[in-house]
């Protein structure tokens, strides 16, 4: 009897040691981040200080926009008839692939309107890879602009992209363009602002950025932001070398961001996004001053009497350099409002109220 309970004894505290097995090792703590480069003092940077600076803001400012930016994909349907003209069956036909970027955290998407031409069905890919399907809310063609409004029935609050003001932008700052070039999803460039107020047939009425940064197509919608990554333009179309070649040559062209974000928020206020002010003036820059070239028959301009000839320096007080920034200032107002332009008229100094209004949609014709 005393030899089995000895037995059991023995044999629950071997089964008890078996239990006891040691505590794992703790984990190690994750490594963390590498600390951001050291400021420098420009008195004592090098110029590889000063590269390796400006190496890392880029970086950053990559980082930061990246997630906003969105590829577009369209489809289509594709039927096949036989040769009795049977409908066999159908299939989805992918259209065309662009770019865009969100606008705000609701998911609404800007982007131009050519690249959604022919697609009946739209597909947003967000940088991380995630798909939804996406509608047209609205497009405004004579500045190539449309909006998408990004569907999902999570609550999810969109990466929305910081604006800028590209009436501020200057020829030769740095730029970067974000797209998806050949399909070749968050591609990034950078390069300068080449020019400003360029105009182009495909769009006459835009007063486009000219940058150097490599557009190519798959760019089409894609943001132009700034060195803080605000956007400062929607990247639109390109010149090539012509023939067969459709790469970058270095001319592209972006719509300002001003002049894209006020049709988004004509179409997201629900209207068809056409409602721009006009002057009905073609321009020319001068040292003195913007130089009315002509006047449009029965338009704003020709019914306050201003005439070929007149030389405007002041729109609102403010000195204007360029048929540009006139252009900014009418087309980013609304129908209806006045402004006072002052001018020379046969060297003679002339004070001539406006009232803009709505852009025609028919021919125009000239004084």
């Amino acid at each position: 009897m005393i030899r089995k309970l000895l037995f059991y004894l023995t044999l629950s505290l071997l089964t008890a040691c078996g239990r006891n097995t040691p505590d794992p090792e703790p984990a190690e703590p994750p490594a963390p981040p590498p600390p951001p480069p050291p400021a420098i003092e420009i008195g004592d940077a090098t110029p590889l200080d000063v590269a390796r600076a400006l190496n890392h803001a880029m970086a950053d400012t990559v980082e930061k926009v990246l997630p906003s930016v969105v590829v577009i994909r369209t489809e289509a349907t594709q039927y096949f008839v036989d040769w009795y003209g049977r409908l066999l069956r159908e299939a989805q036909r992918p259209v065309g692939q662009g770019s865009g970027v969100i606008i705000d955290p609701e998911g609404y998407v800007l982007t131009n309107f050519h690249v959604l031409h022919g697609g009946q069905r739209i597909e947003v890919i967000l940088e991380d890879g995630t798909a939804y399907p996406a509608t047209l809310v609205g497009k405004n063609e004579p500045t190539d602009i449309a909006v998408l409004k990004i569907e999902t029935d999570e609550d999810i609050t969109f990466p929305a992209i910081e604006p800028g003001d590209s009436d501020k932008i200057r020829v030769g700052e740095m730029v970067m363009a974000i797209g998806s070039p050949f399909s070749l999803s968050s591609t990034v460039t950078h390069g300068v602002v080449s020019h400003k107020g360029r105009s182009e047939t495909f769009l006459p009425i835009v007063d486009f950025i000219q940058t150097s940064a490599a557009i190519n197509p798959g760019n089409s919608g894609g943001p132009l932001i700034d060195i803080e990554g605000r956007l400062i333009g929607l990247n639109t179309l390109i010149r090539t070398a012509g023939g067969m070649s459709q790469g970058n040559i270095g001319i592209g062209f972006a719509v300002p961001s001003n002049t894209a974000m006020r049709a988004a928020e004509l179409i997201i206020g629900g209207t068809e996004g056409v409602e721009f002010s006009w002057l009905g003036v073609v321009m020319r820059d001068t040292r003195e001053g913007v130089l009315l070239t002509r006047i449009v028959k029965d338009s704003p301009a020709d019914e306050a009497g201003l005439q070929a000839g007149d030389l405007v320096r002041r729109v609102n007080r403010k000195a204007v350099r360029s048929g540009q920034e006139i252009s900014s200032i009418v087309r980013l107002g609304r129908p209806g409002d006045i402004l006072t332009l002052e001018i020379l008229r046969d060297n003679e100094p002339v004070t001539v109220s406006v009232t803009t209004t709505l852009m025609p949609q028919t021919e125009i014709h000239f004084r």
